[in-house]
């Protein structure tokens, strides 16, 4: 027997009907716009940035976005934030797997997170953004603290945690300005 077109459409229609999306649990969504949110600060700035593009770029509606972090500043503050811990997460590491030479093993980490262009680029425009009261109250206090954790890993050394640091500041302008004889 002979399907009428219309049978064969909804036969189709059903047969191939797409598997539903999985749903994505609220912190994986955080995630995903924390990171959608580097990209976007890093190539932008915190004012020149869009909160459109930056839902866009992870498939949520605006107001959502604004449920999650408040503010424009609140979600630039995050983000820094969540590169901030990544370069604490691997300098911790890098110090308490080699004891004997924390500063060589916090050296090499720190070069391998040059690789990550988009956080490089968004630690310069936290710089650039201290301007603004807020978001320089919290990168000073953030900055301190990571160097702080810098000061403790090369045994108190002032005079070495600070030029370690600069090293690190002139290796991100390096890496981010394609200029291999910064990065040593």
């Amino acid at each position: 027997m002979t399907q009428t077109f219309s049978e064969c459409i909804l036969t189709n229609m059903m047969t191939k009907t797409a598997a539903p999306t999985p749903r994505i649990s609220a912190h994986e969504r955080r995630d995903a716009v924390l990171e959608a949110a580097i990209v976007e600060f890093a190539r932008n700035g915190l004012t020149g940035s869009s909160t459109e593009a930056i839902s866009a770029r992870v498939g949520i509606s605006q107001p959502y976005l604004f449920k999650l972090f408040g503010t424009k500043r609140a979600l630039f503050l995050a983000a820094y934030e969540r590169v901030m811990t990544r370069i604490d997460t691997a300098l911790d590491a890098a110090a308490a797997a080699h004891p004997d030479d924390p500063h060589g093993a916090m050296d090499e980490a720190y070069r391998e997170l040059l690789k990550r262009r988009d956080d490089q680029l968004l630690l310069l425009q936290a710089y650039a953004a201290a301007g603004d009261d807020e978001v320089r109250a919290y990168v000073r206090a953030r900055e301190a603290c990571t160097y702080a954790e810098v000061l403790d890993a090369v045994g108190g050394d002032a005079a070495a945690a600070r030029e370690w640091y600069a090293r690190c500041i002139l290796q991100t302008i390096g890496a981010v300005l394609d200029l291999p004889e910064f990065i040593g």
